[in-house]
């Protein structure tokens, strides 16, 4: 039964920006930590979430300062 993933691609250098334009200082072989797949764009920044504001849910400020008919009855 699948579990709805894909199943991950194998790395390797020629896969890798770094392996594929020849920047790669690993020596060892495999794939390393700051493997990055190369697209014909060049590098690209990893996706990010997205940036959702909530509804306000108070119709009402919790503090705020009283109206000039307030202050005035305050100060009478």
């Amino acid at each position: 039964m699948a579990n709805g993933r894909l199943p991950a691609a194998k790395v390797s250098c020629e896969g890798c920006f770094f392996g594929a334009n020849r920047l790669c200082a690993v020596t060892a072989s495999g794939p390393c930590a700051t493997f990055r797949p190369a697209h014909p764009e060049g590098l690209r920044p990893p996706s990010q979430l997205r940036f959702v504001f909530r509804q306000e849910r108070r119709l009402q400020v919790a503090w705020a300062f009283p109206s000039p008919a307030e202050q005035v009855s305050l100060h009478v």
